[in-house]
């Protein structure tokens, strides 16, 4: 019988298996490997967001008192703002006089003086009467106060109720009353005062 040589495909069969085996052993160590790094990346990133929350935390409890006032302050300025409202409102009003009475005492010329004044309004109107006694020492200090009320924006329906000759002390005087219609102002001192609080917010 013939023989057969079967140590050349054993041995080659031996190399292949131990190759396989080498590779297989590689490729769990790289496994292995990765899995190790995957392991370590969770954990520094589990203690790092540990580490972030106690932070949060203890700003958060640090921070709680002064959030505590800033609640308290928002609540007591809700409990004011009627009052502030209250006083921009007068405000308003206040400067709407204020404002209305300095430019009428620009319209009284010199030498004349006023002595009395008076408003009145209508029902349902919002505009004031105005009602202005003084004294000049000529009649023509009556027409020049008549002609500046004229020109003047707050007034309309300016008209001359009375003048008569008077005395004050030894000095001669002319005693007059001057009617006026004085229109709704506050409506434009609002404007103005809404207009410089939005350019100061």
């Amino acid at each position: 019988m013939p023989s057969i040589n079967m140590i050349a495909p054993r041995r080659a069969e031996k190399r292949r298996l131990e190759n396989a085996m080498r590779s297989l052993a590689l490729l769990i160590m790289a496994e292995l490997v990765f899995v190790v790094a995957l392991g370590g990346w969770v954990f520094t990133k589990t203690l790092t967001t540990r580490a972030t929350i106690a932070e949060l935390n203890a700003q958060q409890q640090m921070l709680a008192p002064k959030i505590k006032i800033v609640q308290e302050l928002d609540k007591k300025t809700a409990q004011i703002k009627p009052k502030v409202d209250l006083l921009n409102q007068a405000m308003v009003r206040t400067m709407c006089w204020y404002n209305a009475l300095d430019r009428l005492t620009q319209s009284v010329p010199e030498s004349a003086w006023l002595t009395r004044i008076s408003t009145a309004t209508s029902t349902g109107d919002k505009d004031v009467v105005l009602t202005i006694a003084g004294m000049a020492d000529e009649q023509a200090r009556v027409g020049e106060t008549m002609l500046r009320l004229y020109s003047n924006p707050d007034y309309k329906n300016v008209d001359l109720r009375y003048t008569q000759k008077g005395t004050q002390g030894l000095a001669e005087t002319v005693e007059f009353e001057i009617g006026a219609t004085m229109l709704d102002v506050t409506q434009d001192q609002t404007k103005e005062v809404k207009s410089s609080g939005a350019n100061q917010s």
